[in-house]
Protein backbone atom coordinates (compact mmCIF):
# COMPACT_ATOMS: atom_id res chain seq x y z
CA UNK A 1 0.00 0.00 0.00
CA UNK A 2 1.29 3.47 -0.83
CA UNK A 3 1.97 6.13 1.76
CA UNK A 4 -0.72 8.32 0.20
CA UNK A 5 -3.30 5.58 0.73
CA UNK A 6 -2.26 5.25 4.39
CA UNK A 7 -2.38 8.98 5.14
CA UNK A 8 -6.05 9.15 6.27
CA UNK A 9 -5.60 6.24 8.69
CA UNK A 10 -2.38 7.74 10.08
CA UNK A 11 -4.05 11.10 10.61
CA UNK A 12 -6.97 9.41 12.35
CA UNK A 13 -4.61 7.51 14.67
CA UNK A 14 -2.76 10.73 15.56
CA UNK A 15 -6.04 12.49 16.36
CA UNK A 16 -7.15 9.57 18.52
CA UNK A 17 -3.82 9.60 20.31
CA UNK A 18 -4.13 13.34 20.92
CA UNK A 19 -7.35 12.79 22.85
CA UNK A 20 -5.58 10.19 25.02
CA UNK A 21 -2.76 12.57 25.99
CA UNK A 22 -2.67 14.69 29.13
CA UNK A 23 -4.37 18.05 28.65
CA UNK A 24 -1.07 19.92 28.76
CA UNK A 25 0.37 17.75 25.96
CA UNK A 26 -2.61 18.04 23.61
CA UNK A 27 -1.64 21.46 22.16
CA UNK A 28 1.77 20.10 21.16
CA UNK A 29 0.16 17.14 19.43
CA UNK A 30 -2.28 19.51 17.73
CA UNK A 31 0.70 21.43 16.36
CA UNK A 32 2.22 18.21 15.00
CA UNK A 33 -1.08 17.25 13.40
CA UNK A 34 -1.35 20.67 11.75
CA UNK A 35 2.21 20.33 10.43
CA UNK A 36 1.36 16.91 9.06
CA UNK A 37 -1.79 18.23 7.38
CA UNK A 38 0.11 21.17 5.88
CA UNK A 39 3.06 19.25 4.44
CA UNK A 40 1.61 15.78 3.90
CA UNK A 41 0.22 16.41 0.41
CA UNK A 42 3.79 16.60 -0.93
CA UNK A 43 5.61 14.17 1.34
CA UNK A 44 2.99 11.44 1.08
CA UNK A 45 3.22 11.59 -2.72
CA UNK A 46 7.01 11.36 -2.78
CA UNK A 47 7.75 8.69 -0.15
CA UNK A 48 6.60 5.08 -0.17
CA UNK A 49 6.90 4.71 3.61
CA UNK A 50 4.18 6.55 5.56
CA UNK A 51 6.43 6.88 8.62
CA UNK A 52 9.15 8.51 6.52
CA UNK A 53 6.60 10.80 4.89
CA UNK A 54 5.18 11.86 8.28
CA UNK A 55 8.66 12.37 9.72
CA UNK A 56 9.75 14.61 6.84
CA UNK A 57 6.46 16.57 6.98
CA UNK A 58 6.98 17.25 10.70
CA UNK A 59 10.63 18.19 10.22
CA UNK A 60 9.69 20.66 7.51
CA UNK A 61 7.04 22.14 9.80
CA UNK A 62 9.48 22.47 12.70
CA UNK A 63 12.16 24.09 10.54
CA UNK A 64 9.65 26.52 9.02
CA UNK A 65 8.38 27.39 12.51
CA UNK A 66 11.96 28.01 13.70
CA UNK A 67 12.67 30.21 10.68
CA UNK A 68 9.50 32.20 11.36
CA UNK A 69 10.42 32.67 15.03
CA UNK A 70 13.95 33.75 14.12
CA UNK A 71 12.74 36.43 11.71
Amino acid sequence: MSARAEYPALLQRWRRMQRALKAEDQPAMDMLIRMLETHAPVTFQVFDDPLEAAFVAILIGLIRREEKNAA
